[in-house]
């Protein structure tokens, strides 16, 4: 698998949603039988809950042996990890909510950071992204325009993932292609988005 899809929106199947227009668009040009999509609103994602933050405890702190639960959570976990280190490249798309990204999408993030694996801390606590072999394209849609003018401040959601990926976790490159302005003219926003894939195609797929 060359290039891992994650698509955050909530019905990926809807061909009203820009979010899913970006997505097959994409899906044109990359290579068939090198793409792998996960439909979040499909997946059973693993939230970090208690019981993730009991088992990092035990095993990552206090360095004992996971119990049966434990390690069956820390498999889950790592399920998630290494299905992202398998592929070359990643692409995250979603809407845009509230400023921010989905939900589903918060939990799966969560379970990408995994320290020794994803990140590490140096001997002076500083963290070191571990994926910088590998590229992610961000595939945003939002009503309102926020890559630029009064309310990119407002962009939580592109500002957060890159910081994520691209800092703590070392990304090669973290690449974003917005489809804004939807409340508006919604086709015409696609099709600026759909464009913008095509001029960021060849350095992702490099």
């Amino acid at each position: 698998m060359d290039t891992l899809i994650i698509n955050a929106h909530p019905d990926p199947h809807s061909t009203a949603s820009a979010t899913n227009r970006m997505v097959a668009h994409l899906l044109t040009k990359l290579p068939a039988g090198s793409v792998q999509t996960v439909n979040l609103a499909e997946a059973d994602i693993q939230p970090l809950d208690k019981a993730v933050l009991e088992m990092f405890t035990v095993t990552l702190f206090q360095g004992q042996q996971p119990n049966e639960e434990q390690a069956a959570l820390q498999a889950r976990l790592m399920s998630a990890v290494n299905q992202v280190k398998s592929a070359r490249r990643l692409v995250i798309a979603y809407p845009m909510y509230n400023f921010a990204i989905p939900a589903l999408l918060k939990d799966w993030l969560d379970n990408l950071v995994m320290p020794g694996e994803t990140f590490r801390y140096g001997e002076d606590g500083t963290p070191k992204g571990l994926m910088g072999e590998h590229k992610v394209l961000l595939l945003q849609a939002s009503g309102s325009v926020y890559s630029e003018g009064p309310m990119a401040q407002m962009d939580f959601a592109s500002s957060y993932l890159k910081t994520l990926l691209g800092g703590f976790l070392g990304f090669a490159s973290v690449d974003t292609v917005y489809a804004e302005g939807t409340a508006g003219d919604w086709e015409a926003a696609v099709q600026r988005a759909c464009a913008k894939i095509d001029d960021v195609y060849d350095h992702f797929a490099a």
